[in-house]
């Protein structure tokens, strides 16, 4: 599922960027990655400028952008009682409380939230600082890229999951950020949740892990799987993918299989050497054929 910030179709390759505060990810059609490390998001040209030498992109590739969670901001709320044709213009005002940022200073874009039986429809609405949009473009520019569109990770992130009518649960983290929970059915987000007080997963040496550590996360997860059936009123989730960046990411999944009824796998990537690199996730996924749909 994607976001409309931007979106335009060509005949031309499709690669991908994901931008975070402290790394730049580039991905081509190939499914091939690179990276560089970047200090402030002042760096981005540059980074983006080395990495698509190193690729040997230019003129002839569109890109899809994927902003870091630092980049965006995102609230669910209520669904304004307004006619469809009028929607994209009321929706932004929805959050004029919950930002610093003048409204009109915020690109904004919305996707329709599950919500329980009886209850008001929801929207999850993102947005976005106008001059970071506006950056994309002008790296874009000087790179002689095309800007196919420009979507969040966690949106993107989904888009290795199977779309069908069971809900799946992918538990994934970016490299030094928080873990998140998200429960797809039928390729659209569900549910998510942070879970920041396990943040450490990724980081965590194997003589680190103990039961107390991984009873505390099951819990957490049990839960959310209950408020998934029990209040959602969805089909229970029957899969758990796990991409986290960490080599022990196969103990890890023994560790919650023991505690979980749902199947417990690793997420499969066949275009990363190791589970060290699931942070690559979001460029990667961005290359595929629904991340902007």
């Amino acid at each position: 599922m994607g976001l409309a910030f931007w979106r335009r179709n060509t005949a031309k390759t499709r690669c991908s960027a994901y931008l975070r505060s402290d790394l730049v990810v580039l991905a081509d059609h190939q499914q091939q990655t690179f990276e560089k490390s970047v200090s402030s998001i002042e760096q981005w040209p540059e980074a983006l400028a080395s990495l698509c030498k190193e690729a040997q992109l230019g003129a002839d590739h569109q890109i899809v952008f994927v902003l870091g969670n630092a980049h965006y901001q995102q609230f669910q709320v209520e669904k304004p009682k307004v006619a469809d044709e009028e929607l994209a213009g009321a929706v932004p005002w929805t959050i004029k409380d919950m930002v610093a940022e003048q409204v009109l200073d915020l690109a904004v874009d919305y996707y329709e939230a599950p919500a329980a039986p009886m209850a008001s429809e929801k929207l999850n609405v993102v947005c976005v600082r106008k001059p970071i949009i506006q950056q994309l473009v002008n790296m874009a520019n000087q790179q002689d890229l095309t800007i196919e569109g420009i979507t969040i990770e966690s949106l993107a992130a989904i888009n290795f999951l199977e779309a069908n009518e069971r809900c799946q649960m992918l538990l994934w983290q970016p490299k030094g950020g928080d873990l998140e929970l998200i429960v797809v059915r039928q390729g659209q987000v569900s549910f998510t949740r942070q879970l920041r007080a396990f943040s450490a997963l990724g980081q965590m040496q194997e003589i680190e892990f103990t039961q107390s550590f991984f009873d505390s996360l099951s819990l957490e997860l049990q839960r959310s799987i209950d408020y998934i059936s029990a209040t959602l009123k969805l089909p229970e989730v029957s899969v758990i993918q796990l991409a986290i960046p960490s080599r022990f990411c196969d103990e890890i999944a023994r560790q919650l299989q023991q505690n979980l009824t749902p199947k417990v796998n690793l997420l499969e990537l066949s275009s990363i050497e190791s589970s060290e690199y699931y942070y690559h996730l979001p460029a990667l996924a961005a290359l595929q054929e629904g991340v902007l749909s």
